[in-house]
């Protein structure tokens, strides 16, 4: 049995079509992953798969439909909840919720969490209700959110001039992106800038 050898100075021809075929197989699954990555960006972008329901709040001056209106009081507190769900397949990491701004007539004071059984509850004292920390909410889960708010800045509004707050703002991360996506809330919340007589910081 013999070997054949190459000599030393032999210069092997290459097959231009096994080249190409070789070039066209790179490109096309070049493309494939290309395509997969921008439909994962594009899904990714687009989805939005928040709503809330439960609506509760503390004692309100007046309720109509979607409306409710409330009285300020200056150095008082309110409180209201929602059920924050997750109508989506996917996981999400939720880390932040905003409602109010530190210049509204309602002003954020803390955020607390539940699990969905405990929807409904305000208690202050509520032990089922725990300081908000960033969490996971599963597909097609919910959480409770209670929102504790102070009535502050009536100077800055002059009297009978109101704030309805409509919808809140949830940060939270899904497939490696960050998204900050407005919702809306199952009622509108109203409160009015009151009297001088009821706000002594315009008085002052």
């Amino acid at each position: 049995m013999s070997v054949g050898r190459k000599s030393p100075g032999m210069i092997m021809a290459s097959d231009p079509v096994t080249r190409w075929k070789a070039i066209a197989w790179a490109l096309i699954a070049y493309l494939v992953v290309l395509v997969a990555v921008a439909g994962i960006v594009f899904f990714a972008v687009g989805y939005q798969p928040l709503s809330a329901a439960n609506f509760a709040t503390g004692p309100v001056s007046e309720s109509d439909g979607k409306l409710i209106q409330i009285d300020y009081a200056n150095g008082g507190t309110f409180s209201f909840g929602f059920l924050l769900v997750n109508d989506g397949p996917l996981p999400m990491k939720v880390q932040r919720i905003r409602v109010t701004g530190r210049n509204d007539l309602l002003i954020p004071v803390r955020f607390e969490t539940a699990a969905k059984r405990d929807a409904g509850s305000l208690g202050v004292s509520d032990p089922s209700l725990e300081k908000f920390l960033p969490f996971t909410l599963s597909g097609s889960d919910g959480r409770w959110m209670v929102v504790r708010t102070r009535f502050a800045n009536c100077a800055r509004f002059p009297t009978g001039d109101f704030q309805t707050f409509t919808r809140f703002q949830v940060t939270y991360s899904v497939l490696g992106f960050t998204k900050h996506v407005w919702v809306q809330l199952p009622k509108n919340i109203r409160v009015s800038s009151p009297p001088a007589s009821a706000c002594p910081a315009r008085s002052a």
